[in-house]
């Protein structure tokens, strides 16, 4: 991939995060926070647009007159301050755009395992974390582990999703489509004022954990995590870097589940306990889905 095309790809992934968001508070009629979204995106916008129109070659099954009519209406729309068809236009246009020009990014190009960063990722959890210390983490064997079940896919968005296999069964941890509006929803739906503390089991891909962070400005993130592969995965696939530099989450290597049955038998008021339905389908222990069964009652635990 070259400097430019990645350039394009890694602006489209904020870009679709943040035009989902805008979206969903539109839809709340939250028009102050939505319109805040969409002002500090317009120029990002039109630098992706701009750089497609300067790379025919790469980009040349993208029709200009309409990608320039799209934006055309996007803006009278705005001007009018008709936030409902807003809304439609970023929610069928403007998404739908910005996620076929990761297609075909992702139709051209490769998966990428750059074990810099693997380490580095390594080295960033070993420093927020608990129970991996004492590990000897070396790079992992994406031979090994897809003969275990795991596999791992772009997303329409250009992120990436984690699949994985227990008892027969396969399950994805992550849309294969709008990620990051996944997560959003998901922390959303979790975040509670008044709540300092905030105990997740499930680390997947980090993808709620790092919404769930943006929406909690003070509260702090245990994750508690028993699968090692999905841990390693996570360090090759994704930037950790946007959840664990801030200080406030730590990740709880917790194989047996004894840390995390401690915790909830501890929990104060100001602490809240939460599931991540996938990791919930990864648990491969009949303790570990005996402790967390109950607080998955979204859906059947059987």
């Amino acid at each position: 991939m070259t400097v430019s095309v990645k350039k394009i790809f890694d602006r489209n992934i904020f870009l679709l995060g943040e035009l989902d968001k805008a979206i969903y508070y539109f839809r709340e009629q939250q028009h102050d926070k939505a319109l805040g979204i969409i002002a500090d995106s317009m120029d990002l916008i039109k630098e992706t647009i701009e750089d497609i129109a300067s790379d025919r070659e790469y980009f040349n099954p993208v029709s200009m007159d309409s990608v320039l009519e799209m934006l055309h209406s996007v803006l009278e729309a705005y001007k009018k301050e008709n936030y409902v068809l807003l809304a439609d236009l970023f929610e069928m246009q403007m998404v739908s755009f910005l996620c076929k020009i990761q297609e075909l990014i992702i139709s051209r190009e490769e998966i990428i395992f750059e074990e810099e960063e693997y380490l580095n990722n390594i080295n960033l959890l070993k420093e927020n974390s608990s129970g991996l210390s004492g590990l000897s983490i070396h790079s992992i064997d994406p031979g090994l582990l897809l003969k275990e079940g795991y596999r791992v896919e772009f997303t329409s968005c250009g992120l990436m999703t984690l699949a994985a296999e227990n008892k027969n069964t396969q399950f994805y941890f992550h849309t294969n489509g709008r990620v990051q509006s996944e997560a959003f929803i998901l922390a959303k739906h979790w975040h509670k004022k008044g709540i300092k503390q905030y105990n997740i089991y499930g680390l997947g891909f980090g993808y709620h954990i790092k919404e769930l962070l943006s929406l909690s400005e003070q509260a702090r993130i245990d994750i508690y995590e028993a699968d090692l592969n999905v841990i390693l995965l996570a360090c090759a696939f994704t930037k950790l870097s946007d959840i664990f530099k801030c200080g406030r989450v730590k990740l709880i290597f917790d194989p047996d589940y004894r840390k995390l049955s401690e915790r909830i038998r501890d929990m104060s008021k100001e602490e809240i306990f939460y599931v991540h339905y996938p990791s919930f389908q990864n648990i491969r222990s009949e303790e570990g889905r005996k402790i967390t069964k109950n607080y998955v009652s979204w859906s059947k635990t059987g």
